[in-house]
């Protein structure tokens, strides 16, 4: 199940001897794979053509976050179309792999979607929480570790 908001806290729950990441800190990470997620397709598309010659770890860990970006995706088209194509536009989904274009700013959609500027960036903070649940819920990071 995948959560349109974030937890209340920024702090997680710290247990003796295991390692934890903050919220922000899931964030980051969530943020820094959802910019690679283009890449990350093409990798695991190209792995799969040319039958497996590659890393299968790195290829696994790829589609693992592919599938995070896909299903917050799939999720928001069905629960909130405008959240799906500001997430779309604002991280470039859509377009190919290597395709250069100057970069979306959240001013500049907000003034295409007629959407405040505030809306847009909580909506990215929650879009950033959902891919992160998601990716930790398919194994693709461990913000817990022993």
């Amino acid at each position: 199940m995948l959560y349109s908001s974030c937890p209340v806290s920024d702090e997680l729950p710290h247990r003796e001897g295991m390692i934890t990441m903050n919220l922000r800190e899931w964030k980051q990470v969530a943020e820094r794979e959802v910019r690679r997620y283009r890449e990350s397709k093409a990798y695991v598309a190209g792995f799969d053509a040319a039958g497996a010659a590659g890393d299968p770890t790195k290829r696994n860990e790829r589609a693992r976050w592919v599938w995070a970006v896909e299903s917050v995706r799939l999720h928001l088209l069905r629960t909130d179309p405008e959240k799906a194509a500001f997430f779309a536009r604002l991280y470039r989904l859509d377009e190919p792999h290597g395709r250069l274009r100057q970069k979306e700013t959240v001013l500049k959609i907000a003034l295409e979607l007629y959407i405040s500027e505030a809306t847009l960036y909580r909506w990215r903070e929650e879009i950033l929480c959902s891919v992160a649940l998601a990716a930790a819920q398919v194994g693709a990071f461990r913000p817990f570790r022993s």
